[in-house]
Order: C-alpha cells, then structure tokens, then sequence
C-alpha cells in the first residue's frame, strides 16, 4: 500500500498530465534545480511538508502541503498564460482529490518571471492545504 503523501502526488500528476491544457507539457516525478530550454514546459507536483497535530490517543490530524509548480517560456504574455494555467491547476487538482475523497483549499499562488536573454520563463507555484486524518502508525 503506497504512502497518503505518494497517493496524493500521483493522483494530481495523473490528472494534470491527463488534461489538453497540459498535452505538451513534461510532468516530473522529481523537479531538478536546472531544466533546459528543451524541456519545457514542466509540471511537478510535490508534498514537501507535512504537519501533524494529536487529537486523540490512536489518531493524528495531518496537514499536507501540495504544490504545483508549473514552468513555462513565453513572450511578453508570460504571466497571462500562468493565470490561465492557474484556474485549471486549481479545478483539475480540486476534482482529483475530491475523487479520492480528499478536500483541499488553494492557500496561495506565486509567479516569478525571468529572462534567458532569448525568452522569458515563468514559474507558478500553487500551494494547496490538504487536512487527513490518520491513525498513529504501531
């Protein structure tokens, strides 16, 4: 049986490679710290945290963050086409988890834009707050 975390990442890597607004785009597994020209447009979704309270003797409320980083090239647009990639992030993943019976709520979005002297490159990354509650593992 896979991990909470790894069912959530696979669930919403799945349906976002699944979606036409993502067709072209390389969705990874693992997001490294250079991608090159080549590759993209990226899509990475990670949980890289997860903060646990103890309600109860044999239970734990479990936070997850979930992001979605999507990068991009573009023209002077570049920031458009992240807002529009935005509104489909957000109902794609929401329906994904909703399948798995697992709410979420989008806490925030950041956008940051840079040029390589050719092109401009956008980064979008949209944090979702994931709320489970789990037995404490024995």
């Amino acid at each position: 049986m896979a991990h909470y975390r790894s069912e959530f990442r696979v669930a919403v890597r799945e349906a976002l490679a699944a979606h036409s607004r993502f067709s072209g785009f390389t969705v990874l597994p693992v997001w490294r710290g250079v991608i090159d020209d080549q590759t993209l447009p990226v899509i990475g979704v990670l949980t890289p945290s997860d903060r646990r309270e103890r309600p109860s003797r044999s239970g734990v409320t479990c936070r997850t963050l979930l992001q979605v980083a999507v990068r991009r090239s573009g023209g002077e647009d570049i920031e458009d086409l992240l807002d529009l990639d935005s509104e489909v992030v957000e109902a794609v993943v929401t329906q994904a988890l909703l399948k798995m019976q697992q709410g979420c709520f989008l806490e925030n979005t950041s956008l940051a834009t840079n040029t390589d002297g050719r092109q401009n490159v956008g980064t979008m990354v949209m944090d979702f707050g994931l709320t489970s509650f789990r037995n404490i593992p024995t």
